[in-house]
């Protein structure tokens, strides 16, 4: 009878272990993995296409932008940081690792005279559409 006791109270023990462990993984939901996000817009007059790209803490350095045809890759390297050396985070929200987003634009762009600036933690790029892909109206005479 003792055996069936210790054994009951085992089960109990470890039931109660899986179900603090499934509350504990229920409690930190699992979170997609960090991306780029971004603003893109067409330029008031239509020429050109607007991107602002947040990459706060990084340098011009750490970002690559490539375009062709009508995509334009935007890629982060983020260097080592010694900064965050000897802390214990609670919370470390801000991502510091390598990551590449495509955009795809309904024209195609003038790759020789993209501009890309880095202000207040916000790449900026400027895209201007090529010259075939601009629409524009054709009157119609009669």
């Amino acid at each position: 009878m003792l055996g069936e006791i210790s054994s009951t109270v085992r089960q109990d023990t470890n039931l109660r272990q899986a179900i603090s462990r499934l509350a504990d993984v229920l409690s930190h939901p699992m979170l997609p993995p960090p991306r780029l996000t971004a603003d893109v817009f067409e330029t008031p007059d239509g020429t050109a296409y607007a991107m602002e790209v947040p990459v706060p803490g990084l340098t011009a350095d750490e970002l690559i932008v490539t375009a062709s045809g009508d995509m334009l890759t935007v890629e982060v390297q983020p260097k080592a940081s010694t900064n965050g050396q000897g802390r214990t985070y609670l919370v470390q929200e801000v991502p510091r690792e390598r990551m590449a987003r495509v955009f795809t634009f309904p024209t195609t762009v003038d790759v020789d005279n993209i501009q890309a600036h880095l202000e207040h933690g916000i790449l900026r790029i400027h895209v201007p559409k090529a010259q075939g892909a601009r629409s524009r109206v054709i009157r119609v005479q009669d």
